[in-house]
This record gives C-alpha cells, structure tokens and sequence, in this order.
C-alpha cells in the first residue's frame, strides 16, 4: 500500500527526532522504510497499526534500545563514515576533471598573465587579493546558511574539502618567510601563487552551489 505524504513525513519526524539529522542519510533511511513499511501496511490497518510497523521496520534497520529509549547510534555512526568516504572519493574525481578542462587552464593563465603584468603595482595587487577573499567570503557564508537550514553529510565533506586550497596557499605564502626568512616575497612569486589558488577555490565554490541546489530539490520532491 503506498503511503500517505503525512506518513512518510510521520516516519521521517521519528528518525530526525531519532538524532538523524544529516537530510541525505535520513532520506536513505527513510526510502528503506517507506519500502518496507509499503511492502507490510493494509489499507484496512489502524494509524495505531500504522505506528506499530514502523517501530518494526525501525528494529529491523538497526534500531536499538539504550538509556533513552533507543536509536539508531550504531548504524548512524556507520553511515557517516559510509558517506563521508564515499563524498570524498567523488569530489576528488570531480575536481580532477574540472582542473584538466582547457577553459580551467585558460582562466588560470590570463588571471596570472593579469597579476604578472601588475605584479609591481602593490595597491592593485592588494586590492585584488582583497576582491578574491571578499567575493570567496561571500559564498562561504551562503553556504554556511544553508548548511545550518539544511544538514547534510555531503555538505560536511565539501566544507572539509575547501581547506585544500587554503592550505596549499598558505604553505607557499608563509613557509618561506617562516622558515627561510624571507622578509618580502618577489611579487612574480605572489601573483603565481594567487592565480593558481583562484581556480582551486571556484571549482570549489561551484562543487558547493550545485550541491546546494540538489539536495533542497531533493528534500523538497520527497518531504515537501
């Protein structure tokens, strides 16, 4: 029998009250419910029958009892590492294919091209590099609004994955001056740094947005 959209919001109340809160695992979850509490309710079954077979199919998925009347710790714990694992292995892949594009490697050398020719200029090197964290900040914050609204395992991935490139800046920005006392960095050095940053830092920004965009139409067809 196929349920009701307040059934399956019923069932998915329960797990998020249950302490799944990341929505792409919850969803997993839910699906293997829906399934399964189809696969067993009649239309003649009470919304007390209704309740009693979803407990069922909770047990049956992993559902124990604990201190606080169970849940679902165990197989939570799994997941995560399952979908962390998983996210991490496709954003590697993503983002190995976005970097060979040739308009990837085209933007990279006219953007340094822009910055070698500057390169002397301070103040548009400055006020550059200021424009790239203000626009990159930006996004980040979008990002962090909807992942506060909207939690996601995948989320939590990407936003891991971001300190790649703010890593790799940072080693080729500071290490010379901490470890071999360099007071100033030659000026061709900073702008080849900053350019091959940017990209890294856009595919990053576009791995997030499309995300973004697929897990609230996700949400949205199956909850809403």
């Amino acid at each position: 029998m196929e349920l009701t959209k307040e059934q399956i919001k019923f069932i998915d109340h329960r797990l998020d009250n249950e302490g799944i809160k990341y929505w792409d695992i919850r969803i997993e979850m839910l699906d293997h419910v829906v399934l399964d509490v189809e696969s067993i309710l009649k239309p003649e079954n009470s919304a007390y029958e209704f309740k009693e077979i979803v407990q069922q199919s909770f047990e049956k998925l992993g559902w124990k009892e604990n201190f606080n009347g169970g849940g679902f710790d165990t197989v939570y714990l799994e997941k995560l590492k399952y979908f962390n694992n998983k996210t991490q292995n496709e954003i590697r892949k993503v983002f190995i294919e976005e970097v060979k594009k040739t308009q990837t490697i085209i933007y990279t050398l006219l953007f340094f091209s822009y910055l070698f020719i500057v390169r002397n200029n301070s103040v548009i090197v400055n006020y550059t590099s200021i424009l790239m964290i203000i626009v990159v900040a930006i996004f980040f914050i979008g990002f962090l609004l909807n992942l506060k609204r909207l939690k996601s395992a995948k989320f939590n991935a990407l936003l891991l994955f971001t300190s790649l490139p703010l890593g790799i800046f940072n080693i080729f920005m500071f290490t010379p001056k901490t470890f071999f006392g360099y007071e100033k960095l030659a000026s061709s050095y900073t702008a080849l740094i900053l350019s091959f940053t940017l990209p890294f830092l856009v595919i990053i920004i576009k791995l997030l947005y499309q995300e973004i965009k697929s897990a609230q139409k996700t949400y949205n067809n199956l909850i809403e």
